[in-house]
């Protein structure tokens, strides 16, 4: 496996390019106010990705499984405009799902545009969807928002299927965090031998 250059400085984050609707930003001033199709976001996440590439020797593109079509296009853009997995550092993050199923706004307040799930189970899922369409090119697998609430830092299955995903796969691991502790969080995680690099 080649080893590619540090993690750059600064990425493109595809939150609010793989995904209709984003939590927290009205997009209507860029967007409209029409349907945004998958083939609409697909363009304007492909115009920024242009512009990415011809602008960086060593571009970093972060995607998620919760942010909606992100590895789709960012693997169908790279694939189709023959970028070499080692011209450009990518990263997914798993945890969390998108169900919001390409709406802009959710119908009640209860609603929800992603559930958090840091089960083996949803791992297993999840890594085997990105590795769909990032295969090649992933050099970064994260945990989406680690906490102590959600389990994953204690849970040695998961951390066992982890670890198995690095043997076989040269992904190296990471995690995100939120919410309150996220020190203690961070201190908890580095004590686990699952993200040590051998």
């Amino acid at each position: 496996m080649m080893v590619k250059a540090q993690l750059p400085r600064i990425g493109l984050g595809m939150a609010a390019l793989g995904r209709p609707g984003y939590i927290n930003l009205d997009r209507s001033s860029i967007f409209g106010t029409e349907q945004r199709s998958v083939e609409t976001m697909q363009a304007a996440a492909n115009r920024v990705m242009d512009t990415l590439i011809q602008s960086m020797d060593f571009p970093w593109l972060d995607c998620a499984r919760s942010y909606g079509l992100s590895e789709k296009f960012v693997g169908e853009y790279l694939r189709s405009n023959k970028v070499p997995p080692e011209k450009v550092y990518v990263s997914s993050k798993w945890g969390y799902t998108y169900v919001a199923d390409w709406k802009v706004s959710l119908e009640s307040p209860d609603s929800k545009h992603e559930i958090k799930d840091h089960s083996t189970e949803n791992f297993l899922k999840q890594v085997q969807e990105t590795n769909e369409y990032l295969g090649e090119y992933i050099d970064l697998y994260q945990i989406h928002s680690a906490t102590f609430d959600s389990g994953i830092l204690e849970d040695t299955r998961a951390h066992k299927a982890l670890a198995t995903c690095r043997k076989e796969r040269g992904w190296k691991l990471g995690l995100s965090v939120s919410g309150p502790d996220q020190n203690k969080v961070i201190r908890a995680a580095q004590k686990n031998p699952c993200w040590c690099e051998r």
